[in-house]
């Protein structure tokens, strides 16, 4: 059986600010801020299509808050859906024009 946590903690990558230091394999394009060398997080809410971190994540079977592990799966054309394999968070990218 999946866990699907509905319970949510402050994000580990960024501590609850939504953004995070630039690593490098960051993407520079989003959400770049050259006066803190920061980024917008992308385990909190920057990877879904909204491309708002929101400090807040699902917390994993063990209580903590999750650094997700998503999984990608094709429900559409130009549709995927990302799963994470920890705390059942799901978002959706639609990459068609």
């Amino acid at each position: 059986m999946k866990y699907y946590s509905t319970e949510y903690g402050t994000c580990p990558v960024c501590n609850g600010t939504g953004r995070k230091p630039v690593g490098i394999n960051d993407p520079w394009s989003y959400g770049y801020d050259k006066e803190t060398n920061t980024v917008a997080c992308t385990n909190c809410g920057g990877q879904t299509m909204s491309l708002t971190p929101t400090g807040k994540v699902r917390l994993r079977p063990d209580g903590t808050p999750c650094t997700h592990e998503y999984k990608g799966r094709i429900a559409g054309n130009c549709y995927t859906t990302y799963d994470c394999l920890l705390c059942g968070h799901s978002y959706s990218i639609d990459s068609g024009g």
